[in-house]
């Protein structure tokens, strides 16, 4: 007796680990050429305050720490 949603048809079975790897790979493909270009001025400062932040919370909680 085969499994399926009743229409006949066997549907193969991957594992996640299968499905996330084809998930990654196409988005890839569908956003190389986006990832190719520059991050928007306003996005990279904004990008570069967020790393400050998480650097300086870091620093506080190693110091808290220790």
């Amino acid at each position: 007796m085969e499994s399926g949603t009743g229409n006949g048809r066997r549907h193969a079975t991957i594992s996640d680990t299968e499905l996330l790897r084809r998930i990654g790979h196409d988005l890839r493909s569908l956003y190389a050429e986006v990832i190719q270009q520059p991050i928007p001025p306003k996005i990279k400062a904004a990008l570069a305050r967020i790393d400050r932040e998480q650097a300086r919370t870091a620093y506080h909680v190693q110091r808290m720490t220790v």
